[in-house]
């Protein structure tokens, strides 16, 4: 950055220097101007102007020199270049001087031995001459803009740096005296004023008209004269010494600007570790990491009420909650125990780094003259910092958001008296103070002592930014829970204790087993339960009787929660009241009701079943894994009934529920879950049976999964989300049915499986849904997604196969599916159709009505019972309307001859079609509103065409007619004959139709169409004209056969010609048929 200042101070120094020169041009212009007018009365002597301007082009060449000698001694690229910037306009300046000139000296020619009238042509070339001054003082005036912007710059970093300013000053007071000296041309002055003494003696009005404005030009030309005749004094050597001084000062100011250039370059070094310090460090903190407030251990907390507990109550008992498990929590009777915390604070910049040495706890007390700093007295630690919800870093970080989660826990040096006295202060009821003192009487409360984080960057630690005071940092005193409640998640799938079996009578597999008593606390929590005698302190808990919960409608095996035996396969999160008291928790198999006769069941699950399950027998901290444990499985199709159970501790050391609280699961069916989306697209004028979702492709996975499965589907149990009914509210019903695709074609429906080995599940193509009977589809919520699941079970109506299917109705944005047009003249775009339309008569010319059924033209989805829902709209020509079609079927599109509407049915202009379907009331949101579907968007369109139209062709009726037709002898009758009957012409000649083959034919048998007799002819195809050989011969106004016209002279070479028949089919169109002919001369072969 140093090299860029530096280059702008140099360049407005030398602009200075250089731009002075161009001022002494503009000096005479002014004069030149007000005189102009007097010029046409004189003949003066020009001569001496050309001399001011050779001066002129003298001063320009001097500046010049000067700027190549400085250009020469400057060493930096961009300094060079502006300065050869300069140089350059200087070049130009003296060259567009130099074409002056050369006009004045061709002006003084002319005025030599000119007339009036060819002064007034040389006023015009002294017009010419002023503008070409007038561009160059243009062009100069830009120069000097230039400088005054660089000055202005200059005077901006002058402060910068007094030295250099000085030096700039002395500089530019030696260039603006040369500028001064350069400026004034004595030849210029002198001319001007000569020319005015001899206007002055020649011309008393014009000086008296003008007497003051002369006489101030005198006076201004005098003036010039007094600066130039000083400037006289300096010779050529003295020009040179003041040269050489200003170069050796220039020197001077090189090493100079050399000096500065190290100091700049050392001065933006220490800029950029400034700007990295301040991108790095804090400059704000707020505990406001949410709309709402704080965000202390994941729960937003609001400020004035954030408390962070890192004591919990006091124990009531020695003894180890989990002991011999990973993470065992002690408890020793009468202490606090330490607990971990996280709190979320907000920093500015985003960019800010942040280390677990920069945060602290400071207080609005005073120890001594600083604030209480919990972390500097050893009180609070902070264990960790990581950006909040992200990547846990190792060490100092950036965190993208500015929020950053910081671990808290109680200091090495922790005291339970130094700790109260940082954090509390003893308050009466009245507000004073009184702690400490003996005769203290009134009731006495603890309040807390408000808190702000205080990041203090430990390289600077001088330097800190404080948040709000709005934390507290309490004791746990919260009522410990009697009663464990949690919940069991699989994936998406959720269920409380309560809804869980339990084996609270016997197991379920077997009715003769006993299981031991499920307990409650008799009173208030105790840390161990006593379950005789007259300490007893628990008592028998008839309300978790959950036997028959989750249980096959057999009630012999588990149902649900149906988990996979994998490494996620679900959790156990502790219900959020229990947040609030319970600090620790685990999960452990429920050993003491494997219930099985031989032992074969307790020694499954201990000695396969728990080595493989993890997730079990380790104590969780609630403040750090939010009350959740995950469970899995590292061996794979356990196929089996597992029993857990749940023991979690209250903070002062006493457990939740005595004997904790078990729940079951089935493992491993799960696996065999295939999924299937569908969606139906709403339509009120279709069946529910008949309103089809597309169709899942299930194909792969089922022949994959099942091809070679065992077993037999005794039972298929469907459930779906329900639906609310308005006209029944207090009914509900399945949301939609289920249709299986086979290979085969065939459809079945989920009650077709039962009976059939579950291999049968291999051969299903696809899945596709229904809506359900008596459910109306704006019942049905828009866009909602309607979940179900099929399970296949077998002889102890256990899952053996799972298929979980889900509908989402829609409303329609497009036409019904299959709605299009036919394919048989659809072109090539798909959205083009050649509608052949009939006349309501055949004979030609006497149709009024041309005609196209819908049905003929469209396809429309088959499963709309009401397809009069259909309407069609079809562009007529002029004026543009749209012709209004109702429904689909027998109804028709009409074209009438009354109103023009035949020029339409030409085979080449297409007019506009669209479709409109209305769908009825679909919509949930509006369902007293018919949903109406168009496709104008999608540029249907229909040519209007004629059976006789392009696409019917003629050709001979037979190979034979055609080789006749080759070889018509020059003066003799030409007619085809069948035995000695004489064949017409409109006989040999036959139609083929390219849409229909109906409508193929001979001529004289097609209906549609009328031989125009005075429009048929033969003719010679050189010519153009009518055949000089032959013409047609006509019997009952049809073309019989070829006449003759010549018998004389015979030709010698073939004629071809065209038999041309005009036809009018029955719209009134007229058109030739042209049949290829040719004479031959007649001449024995």
């Amino acid at each position: 950055m140093n090299k860029k200042f530096l280059s702008a101070i140099l360049f407005g120094a030398l602009m200075v220097s250089s731009t002075g020169t161009f001022v002494s041009c503009k000096d005479y212009d002014d004069d030149i101007k007000d005189l102009q007018e007097q010029i046409d009365k004189q003949k003066t002597d020009l001569s001496d102007k050309v001399t001011a301007i050779e001066s002129s082009i003298a001063s320009l060449q001097t500046a010049q020199t000067g700027l190549e000698a400085k250009i020469a001694e400057v060493k930096d690229a961009a300094e060079k270049a502006a300065l050869e910037a300069q140089k350059a306009a200087i070049a130009a300046a003296a060259e567009e001087l130099a074409g002056v000139k050369a006009e004045l000296e061709a002006a003084i020619t002319k005025l030599q031995t000119a007339t009036d009238e060819e002064i007034q042509a040389v006023k015009g070339d002294i017009t010419e001459i002023e503008a070409s001054i007038a561009e160059v003082n243009g062009k100069i005036n830009a120069l000097q803009a230039f400088q005054t912007t660089t000055e202005e710059t200059l005077a901006a970093l002058a402060e910068a740096d007094t030295k250099l300013a000085g030096t700039l000053t002395a500089l530019d007071a030696e260039v603006k005296a040369n500028k001064v000296a350069i400026g004034k041309n004595e030849a210029a002055i002198d001319a001007q004023k000569k020319a005015l003494e001899a206007y002055i003696l020649s011309n008393d009005e014009a000086v008296a008209a003008n007497k003051t404005a002369i006489e101030g030009i005198l006076v201004t030309l005098g003036e010039q004269q007094e600066i130039l005749d000083g400037l006289k004094a300096f010779d050529v050597k003295e020009t040179q010494d003041a040269i050489a001084t200003i170069e050796s000062k220039l020197a001077t100011m090189a090493t100079e600007l050399t000096t500065l250039s190290n100091q700049i370059s050392a001065i933006n070094s220490n800029l950029d570790l400034v700007w990295a310090a301040i991108a790095k460090g804090v400059t704000h903190v707020s505990l406001y990491a949410s709309a709402n407030g704080a965000i202390i251990n994941g729960e937003n907390v609001t400020l004035g009420v954030a408390d962070i507990e890192l004591l919990s109550a006091k124990s009531i008992a020695d003894w180890t909650f989990g002991e011999g498990m990973p993470g065992a929590v002690k408890f020793t009777k009468g202490e606090r125990s330490k607990q971990r915390a996280t709190l979320v604070v907000r920093v500015s910049p985003v960019t800010a780094t942040l280390n677990a040495g920069d945060i602290h706890f400071i207080s609005t007390q005073l120890d001594g003259t600083t604030p209480v700093d919990l972390v500097e007295k050893g009180l609070v630690k902070v264990t960790g910092i990581e950006p909040y919800k992200g990547e846990v870093l190792s060490r100092a970080g950036i965190s993208a958001t500015g929020l950053w989660a910081v671990n808290l826990e109680v200091g090495d040096n922790y005291d339970e008296t130094a700790y109260d006295k940082a954090t509390t202060v003893v308050k009466s009821e009245e507000g004073y103070d009184f702690s400490g003192k003996a005769d203290m009487t009134l009731d006495t409360k603890e309040k807390s002592i408000l808190f702000a984080v205080k990041v203090a960057d430990t390289d600077n630690a001088a330097r800190a930014a404080v948040s709000e005071y709005a934390l507290a940092f309490t004791k746990d005193n919260s009522e410990a829970k009697a009663k464990l409640d949690f919940n069991v998640w699989a994936g998406t799938d959720g269920w409380k204790v309560e809804n869980l079996h339990n084996r609270y009578k016997r197991s379920e597999e077997d009715a003769t087993t006993t299981a031991p008593a499920e307990y409650k606390w008799a009173g208030i929590p105790a840390a161990t339960p006593i379950y005789e005698g007259a300490l007893a302190n628990v008592a028998k808990d008839a309300s978790d009787n959950r036997q028959s919960k989750c249980l096959n409608t057999a009630g012999t095996a588990v149902a649900k929660p149906v988990v996979s035996s994998t490494a996620n396969s679900f959790k156990v999160k502790l219900a959020d009241d229990m947040l609030a008291s319970a600090t620790h928790f685990y999960v452990v198999l429920d050993k003491e009701r494997a219930l099985s006769s031989d032992d074969s069941e307790i020694k499954t699950w201990t000695k396969l079943y728990e080595p493989n399950i993890t997730g079990i027998n380790t104590v969780y901290d609630v403040k750090t894994t939010g009350g959740e444990a995950t469970i899995g499985f590292t061996i794979n199709d356990i196929n089996d009934v597992i029993g857990f159970r749940v023991y979690a501790v209250n903070s002062n050391g006493t457990l939740v529920d005595p004997d904790g609280r078990a729940f079951y699961v089935r493992v491993g069916a799960v696996a065999d879950v295939i999924s299937a989306k569908t969606t139906i697209i709403a339509d009120a004028n279709v069946t529910y049976d008949k309103n089809l979702s597309d169709k899942a492709d299930v194909a792969a996975e089922m022949k994959d999964k099942y091809a070679e499965a065992k077993g037999i589907v005794a039972g298929v149990d469907f459930v779906t989300d329900k639906v609310y009914i308005a006209s029944y509210p207090n009914s509900k019903s399945p949301a939609f049915e289920v249709k299986f695709e086979m290979q085969d074609g065939t459809v079945k429906s989920i009650a077709d499986f039962k009976g059939k080995e579950l291999k049968e599940l291999a051969k299903v193509k696809s899945i596709y849904t229904t809506r359900a009977n008596g459910i109306n589809v704006t019942e049905y919520v828009d866009d909602q997604v309607y979940n179900g699941t099929i399970s296949f079970k077998n002889d102890k109506d256990v899952a053996i196969a799972t298929l979980n299917v889900s509908m989402t109705k829609v409303v329609p944005t497009t036409l019904p599916a299959g709605t299009a047009w036919k394919e048989n003249q659809l072109q090539a775009d798909k959205k083009t159709y050649f509608c052949y339309v009939l006349p309501n008569a055949f004979t030609p010319v006497t149709a009024t009505v041309a005609t196209m059924k819908t049905n003929e033209m469209f396809n429309v989805d088959a499963t709309i019972s009401d397809v009069n829902k259909y309407t069609f709209f079809f562009t007529t020509n002029d004026p543009i309307v749209n012709r209004k079609v109702d429904g689909f079927g027998n109804t028709v599109l009409s074209l009438e001859k009354s109103k023009d509407e035949f020029a339409m049915i030409d085979d080449v202009t297409p007019y506009d079609v669209v479709v409109k379907y209305n769908y009825g009331k679909v919509s949930s949101k509006t369902p007293d509103q018919d949903i109406v579907i168009d496709n104008a968007a999608d540029g249907w369109k229909a040519v209007y065409s004629n059976i006789y139209g392009k696409s019917y062709t003629f050709d001979w009726a037979s190979e034979a007619y055609k080789k006749a037709a080759q070889s018509i002898k020059y003066g003799v009758d030409f007619k085809y004959t069948s035995g000695t009957t004489t064949v017409p012409l409109d006989k040999v000649i036959k139609g083929k139709s390219s849409y229909y083959a109906i409508y193929d034919g001979l001529l004289a048998d097609a209906d549609g169409l009328k031989i125009v007799k005075e429009k048929c002819s033969f003719v010679t195809v050189s010519t153009g004209e009518e055949s000089e050989y032959f013409e047609i011969n006509w019997n009952n106004g049809k073309p019989e056969s070829l006449k003759a016209l010549k018998k004389d002279s015979n030709i010698t070479d073939n004629v071809p010609s065209i038999l041309k028949i005009t036809v009018l089919d029955c719209f009134g169109n007229e058109r030739v048929i042209e049949m290829n002919m040719t004479v031959v001369p007649n001449v024995a072969k």
